[in-house]
Formats: C-alpha cells, structure tokens, sequence
C-alpha cells in the first residue's frame, strides 16, 4: 500500500479539516499517512525516510504560489505524484497546468481520494477518478465530481493526532475547533458557495447537517483526549433549525458544558434562537456586517440585509451576553473611502464587541473576482494574492490616493468602531504613509479581543512569547 505525505503550511490553531478527514478513509484501506510541515527545516530529510509515493497539498488562494515552489524544490530531491486539493484547485482548476502539479483533486473527496489511491496501487500510476484531475502524456484527463455524501453521521471523526503530532503548541492549545454541516443556502457574491453550488449542479446549497448526537459524540471524545477549554464551529453559518436547536442544548448541558463560538448571519437571528443558544453555552458569534451601504450590500455582494437588521440583530445577541464578532470588507471594487468610512459607522451603531476589518482579495471562483476583472477593478495575476487578507489591497481604486488610506483605515478600524470619538482622527492618520505602528495597533487589538472576547482561554508563556514576536515582526 501507499506511504502518504501531507504537507501543511506552518501549524495554525484552526485545524484542517479537509486533512484531518481524510486520513481516517486512508488508513481503514491500508495506507500510511502522516503530516509534514512546509516550513520545517528538515522536510526534505523527513520525506525522504517516509518514502512517500504521494505528497499532498491542500492549498486555498493566496497559499498556491507558496506551495507549488515548496513542490517544486521537492521534485527536484524526491520522486512522487503530487496531489493538490482544496480551494484553489477546486475554483482555480487551470492550476493543474503549473509545472510539478501532478494531479489536482476538487470539492469533496471523502471517498473518492481513497478509491484514486486504489488506483495507483493497481496500475502504479493515477487513474480516471472522480473529482480527480491528471495530467498525462496526452494531456489533462479530467472526471466529473461524485455526488456529495448527505448522511454526515457516516463519516468517521476527523484524524487529529496526525495534525496536533506536528506541534506541541497546537496540541497544547485548548480551542478546538469542529464542523457541525457542510454547504450554505446563501450566494454571496464574495464566497465560493456559487461555485462550489455550479459545481455540484445546484446541490451544494442544500446544506447537510449532523445529527446533534453524532457532534456530540465527536466533541466528547475530543475533550476526553485533549485538554480543552473553548470549542469553536467553523462552518459558515451554524445549524439553526428550532428542533435541532434543542437537542443540540440539551446534550451539551447535559455531556458538555463549555462555550463556544459560531457563525451566524444576522437575518436569520430571532430571540428562540439566541436563547437555544445561550442556553447551549454559546459565549460569541462570528457575524457579517460587510458593508456600510445597504445598496452595497444588494447590488454588490448579495446580501439584502437592512441596516435595521443588522442592528437589531446585534442587539439581540449582545442582550444574551453572546459577544459579537463582526466582519468588515474595506476596498471592495468600484467602492471608495468615503464609503468604508459608512461601514465604520454603522458598526459604531451596531456596537458588535469586535469589529473585525479585512482587506477585499479577489479570489478566483467568486463572482465578485470576476466582476472586478471584467470591470478593471482587478488586473494582476491570481498569484500575486497573498495568503492574509490583511496586509495589502489588489484593488485599483478610482482616486489612487484611496488605496493607502483604505489599507490604513483596516489597522485603525476596531479602534474607531469601539471609541466613535476617535473617527475623525482616525480618518486624518489614513493620510499618513503606512507605517509598523499602525501594523502593531492592529495586532493589539486583534489579539486582546480574540483572547478577552471571542476565544477566552489561558495563554501559555510560550503562547505570549510567540505574539510578542509577531509584534515586532
């Protein structure tokens, strides 16, 4: 059977889950499989005793570039069939073009990765798999996606030793994160779900949810295993179903009892479902607020969600004792910065405990990426996209001067959403250049709301010294 790398960039506190999934259906059929760091020292060393017949990547955008040269410089020591999934490949699938990319695997492959390595091992080379891409001497061979699993309590848990067995840090760190469905009913022009529902010929948006038993159980092997003290879910918009709701609150007071974090969209938040919430042990929300113009929010990102609801939602949430994170987009194409300006107020009147700013990236897939593109909004190459949506805007602005007091306003914008007073200042420090005191405030603030706030846990003297240094970074 086959020796299976998987090669991950530096060790993150959310888990991957597309990873840790699929190592379980792997090793059930035989094969070894372990986790590598990209940034280790000794990588090469590593794989080179693992013996690896396949080295696996799953990269979004922004990752791409970085992990196809990390590929690359393997080849150039290791011989193996490199394997790259995720959500670059799924919405970018030309990039099985680039050179050193053997096979590219999209969407879901739960079963299908496994039945692609069957076939490796009966013929020793890739063959025509489902969601599977392969290029061969006579050009790319390509295969339409299998259907999408509906019964999730089927799935095995996740693998997360192989994950946390790359760093004590990461299996030290006490938020563990978890994935309660898959899909979303929504098409917000930013996302991938459009693609991912064009792809799935219009049934990825049909959202697929566990059974509150099956989480359950997944969580109390997890915490029996680990220490924990905060579980996050991570799906784009958590089950809110009344009737699961309930079940759900009533097996975690009675098996679990910890906070935790999700996501939610402020349209679908009514005073049952806040309380089913509350009384689930819910401490805070991940929320999109988006843009400051309703129009905006319609026209451009199909979001048609009022203002009124926006803020009554919040408050609903904030009279829970739920803590809101809010996220922003600044620099959205064809938008200036007297309309980012508009975004700051209305999260200075929707008073979530974090507003969260980042950067709009134009990420290949989505309809908005596309819109810039055909619009002049967007003219750079996919891959100078950098793997943080914090640091640099791609967009061309109408008013050139825009771009830097955008990218300032990004660092500055939690400052102002919580102290109002301080926005006419604020808007006169975006004139300035950009600078690391602006980087450091924006790392601040990030830190000590994420820690106090939204994800409330101890800090290790390792976890204090390693955000120290990306402060001085």
């Amino acid at each position: 059977m086959l020796h299976i790398a998987f090669v991950v960039s530096e060790p993150d506190s959310i888990e991957p889950f597309g990873v840790m999934s699929l190592v379980p259906h792997l090793t059930a059929a035989g094969h070894t499989c372990r986790l590598f760091c990209a940034e280790a020292t000794d990588l090469i060393p590593a794989l080179t005793s693992f013996a690896p017949q396949l080295v696996c990547y799953s990269s979004t955008s922004g990752a791409h570039t970085y992990l196809a040269e990390v590929n690359r410089a393997l080849k150039e020591s290791l011989s193996f069939i490199s394997v790259f999934g995720g959500p670059h490949p799924t919405f970018f699938p030309d990039f099985i073009h680039e050179e050193g990319v053997d096979v590219i695997a999209r969407g879901e492959c739960d079963h299908s990765f496994a039945l692609f390595c069957q076939g490796v091992v009966d013929h020793g080379h890739p063959v025509e798999t489902p969601n599977f891409s392969i290029k061969t001497t006579r050009g790319i061979s390509s295969s339409p996606v299998a259907p999408l699993i509906q019964d999730l309590d089927s799935l095995p848990f996740p693998d997360r030793e192989s994950y946390y067995s790359l760093s004590p840090k990461i299996r030290g760190y006490t938020v563990r994160s978890f994935l309660a469905s898959r899909g979303c009913p929504f098409s917000c022009s930013y996302c991938f779900n459009h693609s991912m529902d064009a792809l799935y010929d219009g049934c990825f948006r049909r959202p697929r949810v566990r059974s509150p038993g099956s989480l359950i159980a997944e969580i109390r092997e997890v915490i029996g295993r680990y220490p924990t003290e905060f579980l996050a879910f991570r799906e784009s918009i958590f089950p809110l179903n009344t009737a699961w709701l309930i079940t759900f609150a009533r097996l975690m007071r009675e098996h679990v009892r910890l906070p935790f974090y999700c996501h939610l969209r402020l349209d679908m938040v009514t005073p049952k479902r806040v309380a089913l919430l509350r009384e689930a042990g819910c401490h805070s929300v991940n929320v999109g607020i988006e843009a400051g113009s309703e129009s905006i929010r319609r026209d451009l990102l199909g979001r048609d969600m009022s203002d009124e609801t926006i803020i009554e939602g919040c408050r609903l949430l904030r009279e829970a004792g739920i803590h809101i994170l809010a996220n922003n987009m600044l620099g959205l194409p064809s938008t200036t910065f007297a309309q980012d300006l508009a975004t700051l107020r209305l999260n200075q009147r929707a008073k979530p405990h974090y507003s969260l700013a980042m950067l709009w990236q134009p990420y290949p897939g989505t309809r908005l990426a596309r819109f810039a593109r055909e619009e002049g909004w967007f003219t750079d190459s996919c891959d100078a996209l950098e793997f943080s949506y914090y640091d640099h805007s791609h967009v061309t602005f109408k008013n050139p001067s825009d771009k830097r007091r955008v990218e300032n306003l990004q660092r500055l914008f939690a400052v102002a959403a919580k102290f109002p007073r301080l926005t006419p200042l604020v808007a006169l420090l975006t004139r300035l250049p950009p600078n690391p005191v602006f980087d450091s405030i924006f790392k601040t603030v990030y830190l000590v709301y994420h820690q106090s706030e939204i994800f409330p846990h101890r800090m290790t003297p390792r976890d204090l010294r390693d955000h120290l240094r990306g402060l001085l970074e």
